[in-house]
């Protein structure tokens, strides 16, 4: 299996998030979080726009039919990235009252307290691996210090989502979400 066919499998990058949103679900039961419904409560997939599949870019740019050493491998590659960085969104999650679990990815630390991260799906995220298209991060902003929280700590964040890019040397986040509250995960289930 070439480079570019290990990129591509679902193994590579899709089995950290298929194991986060398996041990996710039963935890969306619980503490009553007031306007956050259940039916508020957002899986990742949400957040992708239902038009958007990224195995057909690989089937398109016939990732399949490239060798290691084939000279188009850096220009498919450069091009795979290009539509992986433009992932579109879900528009329809747009000014939506949700909350989601995910790991942080700190972006700024003061005094020990941290107002900003990006939060994403699976552990290592932007860190130890490259990171997920822009529809599985989410630039979240907290008006107030939050103390206690670590780097890949999983946490709950409440808020009104919006779909509006923000860009780091991180990552790039499609989405924005002002917090009206961050927990810590627990599964009380």
């Amino acid at each position: 299996m070439n480079t570019l066919e290990k990129a591509s499998s679902p193994l590579f990058w899709g089995l950290p998030l298929l194991l986060f949103l398996l041990l996710t679900p039963s935890a969306a039961k619980g503490a009553d979080d007031g306007a956050y419904l259940d039916k508020n409560w957002l899986i990742w997939n949400d957040l992708v726009d239902p038009s958007w599949d990224p195995e057909a870019i690989f089937k398109e740019l016939g990732v399949d039919q490239l060798q290691d050493d084939d000279p188009r491998a850096e220009a498919v590659l450069n091009e795979f990235l290009e539509r992986w960085n433009n992932a579109p969104v879900n528009a329809a999650m747009n000014g939506k009252a949700v909350k989601i679990p995910g790991f942080v990815v700190p972006l700024d630390y003061e005094d020990a307290e941290m107002r900003e991260f990006f939060l994403v799906p699976f552990f290592g995220a932007c860190i130890h691996v490259p990171p997920p298209p822009p529809n599985q991060i989410i630039y979240v902003v907290s008006g107030k210090g939050l103390k206690g929280i670590e780097a890949m700590e999983v946490v709950w964040v409440y808020g009104t989502i919006k779909a509006e890019k923000f860009q780091t040397d991180l990552g790039s986040a499609g989405y924005t979400l002002p917090a009206d509250r961050v927990e810590i995960y627990r599964n009380d289930s």
